[in-house]
């Protein structure tokens, strides 16, 4: 996947960074600002039409490489 087909970030609230994509999914981060200094992240697998969301980046990661397996 080249630079100019990366893929749009999942819809939600907060900044949107892309860590992985592979043709038939994503992977991003997620981060929503609650409060000044205050932030909670996420981290996302979207494979349309599901998204999956995770408080690990280590769980995140592990699902999104099994998904290699399928």
């Amino acid at each position: 996947m080249d630079a100019r087909s990366q893929p749009e970030p999942p819809k939600g609230e907060g900044d949107w960074t892309l860590l992985q994509a592979r043709s038939d999914r994503s992977f991003w981060q997620q981060t929503r600002t609650l409060a000044p200094g205050r932030s909670v992240t996420w981290f996302v697998i979207a494979r349309p039409p599901e998204q999956l969301t995770y408080d690990s980046f280590d769980e995140a990661e592990a699902m999104f490489r099994a998904m290699d397996e399928d």
